[in-house]
């Protein structure tokens, strides 16, 4: 699995290049080094993974929904590539699915999630899950806020031919839960969105 990461990583790095895209990063010395961590980001387009997998570290992993391995090519590369999958409909399934981020995380498995869990053509960044700031606390695991701008406007809702545009991503510090019961993941959770509101350029869409 690293070695398709990384692999996966050139792929997306080199196609960005060719496609005349280009994927600009800022603050990527944020990312904690030699531990785990979570990334947390919000969610425009399909294109979200491929920009997230050009640009963070090989080693983590994807956190992915059910549904989305209802799409063959999806399911394909998820597979490959080592991804969690997660329930949002069945809360017994999603008890279960907690814990394995949970092990996870606790195993030294750096994840990448998408707290708002969908997206559609609207821009606006949607209310937030607690499973990744949940897992985050109960493991004293710092969350990274990131925010990708751009995304939306290069690929919209179900399309699947890309316009040409610029991605962009914004890394920021990372926030440490400080406890791990549910207060303090919410805490975790409003503080990390306040920070990914901040910076992804769209409105706010909680209320």
């Amino acid at each position: 699995i690293a070695r398709r990461r990384r692999t996966a990583r050139k792929a997306s790095r080199l196609l960005a290049g060719a496609a005349g895209t280009p994927i600009e990063v800022s603050g990527a010395e944020n990312l904690p080094a030699g531990e785990a961590w979570v990334v947390a980001a919000n969610h425009m387009s399909y294109l979200d993974g491929f920009v997230l997998t050009a640009a963070l570290p090989p080693r983590a992993a994807f956190v992915v929904t059910r549904e989305l391995l209802g799409k063959t090519i999806p399911r394909f590369i998820l597979r490959r590539l080592g991804a969690l999958v997660v329930e949002r409909f069945d809360p017994k399934r999603s008890a279960e699915d907690a814990n394995r981020l949970i092990q996870a995380i606790r195993q030294g498995q750096p994840l990448v999630m998408f707290p708002e869990g969908t997206f559609d053509r609207a821009p606006g960044l949607r209310p937030f899950r607690m499973g990744a700031f949940l897992a985050a606390a109960e493991t004293g695991t710092a969350v990274v806020p990131v925010a990708i701008q751009g995304t939306r406007s290069m690929l919209r809702g179900d399309e699947w031919f890309p316009r040409r545009g610029r991605a962009r991503l914004v890394i920021g510090r990372p926030v440490v839960p400080d406890g791990n019961d549910w207060a303090a993941a919410v805490r975790l959770r409003d503080a990390v969105r306040a920070e990914i509101l901040r910076n992804c350029g769209e409105p706010d869409l909680e209320s």
